[in-house]
């Protein structure tokens, strides 16, 4: 006799509330070199939410900091501010700030200042195959 093939439907994903709310959230490898760190100390956490075939979502966190982006940001990338307050300044010197419950979206190529204040932490996403490609290129 034969079996019947089941086939499994994706379902929908729940994301963790502990960990987007910060709570045990892994200690993750500094990934700042530490000549871009203008001032504070980089000691990120965070976790993967979610790895698809298309999508990442992440959760991180960090303490107040600001760092140098000088090269171009590898991919675009969403942020939704969970808890403190991210301020970017452009290359042209422009001043982008944004509190808990705002998001934003850090385009490819940024370059400029990433200032985090408070016990930062967002949410974020990328597309999979910008972010494997972004960091993969630093293991070649």
């Amino acid at each position: 006799m034969k079996e019947a093939k089941v086939e499994t439907a994706p379902s929908p994903v729940r994301m963790d509330r502990d960990k987007l709310a910060g709570v045990d959230l892994p200690a993750g490898e500094p990934f700042i070199q530490p000549e871009a760190i203008l001032e504070g100390s980089h000691r990120p956490r965070g976790d993967m939410l979610y790895m698809g075939e298309e999508l990442i979502l992440e959760v991180y966190e960090d303490e107040a900091a600001t760092f140098a982006i000088d090269q171009p940001f590898p991919f675009d990338e969403y942020v939704l501010v969970l808890s403190g307050k991210l301020i970017l300044t452009d290359a042209g010197g422009q001043v982008h700030e944004f509190a808990a419950g705002d998001s934003l979206v850090v385009p490819k190529g940024f370059t400029g200042t990433w200032e985090m204040l408070g016990n930062y932490r967002e949410f974020i996403a990328v597309a999979r195959d910008a972010y494997e490609k972004a960091f993969s290129a630093g293991e070649e």
